[in-house]
């Protein structure tokens, strides 16, 4: 297929450019800003577009098949961008990339929302729910097909891969492998003809898998370690070792939608973390471990 990615420089797009070039698609990526001169964006097609306002889009959009929309602001940038700057990119935004998406003869959209949709009042949260329901209306209208994905806590873990990545997934975090894995999915979901049993709008919320339930993590406050220890067999070495924070008490991450929408879900938690964790210490060592930073 011939895939238009917006928000080309952001997380997600650019996790997901390698994994759609290898899969045989074609890619017409959008920014804002040109492209940095990198190897991973070489070979592409770019269309400088503010989507803010849909201009560049009909021209980026022209003879693509599917569109995936990763464009917007998130919960990361609610300090610094106002709630005008999250309503131009993440509402009109998606409305002007549905608009172009609709003239072109485009009928399939891969569309980043979050599971902050649950905060359907807060900066960010209300504006995944009116872009949600943007596609939904776009479907209803002109029989666009589209997955919305909703990952948890999905956020970059800057220069401390231990407890910025690693202590995240104990407390709610999604792997980034993971979206990029459900995202691949949603749009081999979106590949054909559909099915006549598909959703209507196929909606799928992205949340970690947990390793423990309610009785596992009863006493977890009043000993930390000693929890940790029972849910995760020889953790306690590497979170003493590591000063890995884990006296907050974990929740049991219960997910709202139906499983078995996509072929691929998150299957990377805590536990999957200290076995990497393990492997790292014991092949580079504590100093390369915790010198480590985030690569995108």
């Amino acid at each position: 297929m011939r895939i238009l990615i917006t928000g080309g420089t952001g997380n997600v797009a650019t996790g997901m450019i390698p994994r759609l070039r290898a899969a045989g698609h074609e890619l017409v990526i959008t920014d804002l800003n040109r492209l940095p001169d990198v190897p991973l964006f070489d070979g592409l097609e770019f269309v400088q577009c503010d989507l803010q306002g849909g201009v560049g889009l009909e021209q980026a959009v022209q003879g693509c098949d599917l569109v995936l929309h990763t464009a917007a602001w998130h919960g990361i940038h609610s300090g610094e961008k106002t709630e005008v700057d999250f309503w131009r990119l993440n509402v009109d935004g998606t409305f002007w990339t549905l608009q172009a998406a609709r003239a072109a003869g485009v009928s399939r959209v891969v569309f980043l929302s979050s599971m902050a949709w649950h905060d359907a009042y807060g900066k960010y949260g209300f504006t995944k729910r009116v872009g949600e329901e943007l596609c939904e209306y776009a479907r209803r209208s002109d029989g666009m097909r589209y997955v919305a994905l909703r990952p948890a806590d999905f956020t970059p873990w800057g220069n401390d891969w231990v407890n910025r990545y690693g202590a995240r997934l104990l407390y709610g975090g999604i792997d980034r492998d993971d979206v990029l894995d459900c995202v691949e999915a949603a749009v081999r979901k979106l590949e054909g003809e559909p099915p006549a049993d598909e959703p209507e709008g196929i909606v799928v919320e992205l949340v970690r898998p947990d390793a423990f339930g309610e009785a596992d993590i009863v006493d977890w406050e009043a000993d930390p370690l000693r929890a940790c220890e029972r849910v995760f067999a020889g953790s306690r070495r590497l979170v003493e070792k590591y000063a890995i924070d884990v006296s907050r008490k974990p929740a049991v991450n219960v997910a709202r939608a139906p499983t078995g929408v996509l072929d691929r879900v998150p299957n990377r938690h805590f536990g999957t973390f200290l076995a990497e964790l393990q492997r790292l210490d014991a092949v580079a060592g504590e100093t390369t471990v915790k010198a480590m930073s985030c690569p995108y």
